[in-house]
This record gives structure tokens, C-alpha cells and sequence, in this order.
């Protein structure tokens, strides 16, 4: 493995140099056990996933930003609904339509097909055949 890329120093900027234990998960840098940054998932528990500290702040500013997203959409969302039922509240309610001139009937109608049935089927074995009735609710 490499050694660890991860620059220190207060005035002077040079590369940590301990082994490197594992890559970061986004930019791929080689980190130490020192500036390893260990993954959560929901619950809190460990992924196996590691990333450097400055990739760590930048994923979790994203998802703050995300969750701000959402929340504005959330409430635009609720302002649309509330505007439209204070509009339909505040509206008179239409007039019932006249109904339209009935059409004449045929000379000789179809006669009505009456429904299938399609329900559940009961099984009941008699003398070691089979036989299916509809189940009566």
C-alpha cells in the first residue's frame, strides 16, 4: 500500500508518510489510521468504507444542502395545495347543466348480458374426485 498523501504541517505543507491503510472512497487518496475517516451507514454502524477528512465535510455540507432542497419543495408543495382549496372554498359552487336531450331508443334492444361470476372457488373432495363449487360470501 502507499503511504498516507494527506498534507500536514501549520507553516509548511508536507505529505504525513505513515503506511496508508485504505483509499479513500471518493477522491482515492491513500490514508493512514490516523486521517482515516470510517463511513456510517443509517443505523450508525460502520460500512467498511473510508474517506479523507476533507472529502467527509463536502458529503455531509451536500447532504445538508439536500435536505434544504427538499424542504423548500416540501413547502411550495403545501402553499400550491393550501392556495388552490382556499380558491375552491371561496368559488359558488356551478350550477347543475341541463341534461341533454335523451337519444331515442332502438326498435329492438340487446338484451342485457348478465355478469360472470368470478369469485373464489370452493374445494371439496367426493369420492376421490375432485369438484369445484363458487364460494357464497
Amino acid at each position: 500500500m502507499d503511504t498516507c498523501a494527506v498534507e500536514v504541517g501549520l507553516l509548511k505543507k508536507k505529505p504525513c508518510g505513515h503506511p496508508g491503510v485504505a483509499k479513500c472512497a471518493n477522491c482515492e487518496m491513500a490514508l493512514c489510521n490516523k486521517h482515516a475517516v470510517a463511513q456510517l451507514s443509517a443505523t450508525k454502524q460502520r460500512t467498511g468504507k473510508f474517506m479523507c477528512k476533507e472529502c467527509t465535510v463536502a458529503a455531509k455540507e451536500h447532504a445538508k444542502s439536500m435536505a434544504g432542497v427538499a424542504r423548500s419543495q416540501e413547502a411550495k408543495k403545501l402553499a400550491v395545495l393550501e392556495k388552490t382549496a382556499r380558491v375552491a372554498a371561496a368559488a359558488p359552487p356551478a350550477p347543475p347543466k341541463k341534461p341533454a336531450a335523451a337519444p331515442q331508443a332502438p326498435a329492438q334492444a340487446a338484451p342485457a348480458e348478465q355478469p360472470k361470476e368470478s369469485g373464489a372457488l370452493e374445494f371439496t373432495p367426493k369420492d376421490g374426485s375432485l369438484s369445484y363449487t363458487p364460494k357464497k360470501e
